[in-house]
């Protein structure tokens, strides 16, 4: 029985829900049966509790006592309740919905061709409709039914009366156009983090042109995907960024909490790809959205930060100087890691902030004690030992884990191939730096000359700063 669908649900259910599902069991209307009920608070019990003896002959003994086994009507029993439990799931989703409540009652009464209850339903739901705060794909899509309601009902009423084709043919042509959008906009970000798996993109270069050109960026929820997308795949292109930033700073009371933390994600991946081609003024536009998104929670889902969230807020913060800032935020928010990674992660940004600090010491003790088990933090820890070991001459360590180093990235198939061609260059030029003859200037220069014009390159400053002090 633990491994059934019924033993999950209820497993999941809160409290509230377990005395509104008593209250549903016990009107005739929902359940007819006492063994359904005795059944679900068997398990309510038993399951909350963890009990790991909640075996099917357990739950008869328990429901029907001193009744020899019978296991088909056992299952019949669990069949009536799991259903039971169905409709009331479906039932209170429905109803805590105004605007889907008001529009299964338009349908509803649209095909009992009853006028006045539809009408008043349908105005109902409409108003209910604008009025809530969220211009999403929820609204949209929500736009579209209720248009398309009324086209039912005026066709079921005159074939020849004015039709409203044009308002449904718009509002699905919107719905359709974001989801697009958001979908292609997801693919992109799942393609970046998994090179081998491709996407077909379908009507994706036709959406984005219409959407131009029909003044869809008029709505909410159209104008942030298409900003998204567009920054995403044109970062040269910067005016897409500010204006999916000035969105997300002016528009998030449009979606819902969910939607908005993917926008942060994306303008904080933006971010990231601008500092790791040298422009340093996205650290500060990306440590805003940070601040931000801690403050209001966005960036908090479930009680929890992501790992990567965490390490990449204190990243930034390092790159621009923001030490008292970053150790309170190691302070104060690493209680929401995840705590099978919250070791490595602490110690993976103690070992930045001690790096950026000067205190190799307690950096490299912290990097010894990281946990290797994320490939991007594995490659930036080695990073940082390497620049360790250079500073402070241990030269032999130094090129043997700048081998490791090399080796590593070319096993790791998966890494982005932008990422990657930038650390093999930063390993190339490292080991140029390792075999510079330091009292020639003309070679200096060289060097100094292939490190500001190589593409892309990580640590170009710390390259150039190892150069300056050969001078």
């Amino acid at each position: 029985m633990q491994k059934s669908v019924l033993a999950e649900i209820v497993g999941a259910l809160g409290r509230k829900e377990i005395r509104d599902i008593q209250k549903w069991l016990q009107s005739p209307s929902h359940n007819q049966r006492q063994d359904v009920i005795r059944l679900f608070d068997y398990l309510c019990k038993n399951l909350t509790n963890a009990d790991d003896t909640t075996e099917k002959e357990k739950a008869w003994m328990a429901v029907f006592p001193g009744q020899p086994y019978d296991d088909a009507y056992m299952r019949q029993v669990m069949y009536f309740l799991l259903k039971a439990i169905e409709e009331f799931l479906v039932f209170s989703d429905v109803t805590s919905d105004k605007v889907q409540y008001q529009l299964a009652l338009s349908r509803i009464y649209r095909k009992r061709k009853l006028e006045k209850a539809y009408k008043q339903a349908h105005r109902l739901g409409v108003e209910s409709l604008e009025k809530q705060p969220l211009r999403s794909g929820y609204y949209l899509l929500n736009k579209f039914f209720f248009e398309q309601e009324e086209h039912e009902h005026r066709m079921a009423i005159n074939q020849s009366a004015p039709a409203n084709l044009q308002e449904t043919a718009d509002a699905f042509e919107k719905w359709f156009i974001e989801e697009r959008l958001r979908i292609s906009k997801d693919m992109l970000a799942h393609h970046r983090v998994y090179q081998k798996i491709s996407y077909n993109h379908g009507l994706l270069e036709e959406a984005l042109v219409y959407a131009g050109r029909n003044k869809m960026l008029e709505e909410p929820a159209i104008a942030a995907y298409y900003f998204t997308y567009m920054a995403l795949t044109d970062p040269s292109e910067e005016t897409y960024f500010d204006k999916l930033e000035l969105f997300i700073l002016t528009k998030m009371e449009s979606f819902e909490q969910s939607e908005v933390r993917t926008l942060y994600r994306a303008a904080l991946n933006y971010c990231t790809a601008k500092v790791n081609q040298g422009n340093l003024e996205y650290c500060r536009k990306a440590l805003k959205f940070y601040r931000q998104g801690l403050d209001t929670g966005i960036l908090i889902e479930n009680n929890q930060i992501a790992r990567y969230v965490f390490s990449n807020a204190v990243a930034f913060a390092m790159k621009v100087g923001e030490f008292d800032w970053a150790e309170n935020f190691i302070e104060d928010y690493q209680q929401y890691l995840e705590e099978k990674h919250r070791k490595g992660t602490v110690n993976f940004s103690l070992a930045r902030l001690y790096f950026e600090k000067g205190d190799y010491d307690k950096a490299q003790r912290y990097l010894v004690e990281f946990e290797y088990d994320d490939m991007l933090q594995n490659i930036v820890a080695k990073t940082m030992l390497l620049k360790i070991y250079y500073e402070q001459d241990e030269l032999d360590a130094f090129e043997s884990l700048l081998e490791s180093l090399r080796i590593y990235l070319r096993r790791k198939e998966a890494l982005d191939p932008a990422r990657k061609a930038a650390y093999k260059n930063l390993i190339s030029l490292m080991k140029k730096l390792l075999h510079l003859n330091p009292y020639s200037k003309a070679q200096t220069e060289r060097l100094r000359h292939i490190v500001e014009t190589t593409q892309p390159l990580m640590e170009r400053d710390w390259l150039l700063k190892q150069l300056d002090g050969r001078r």
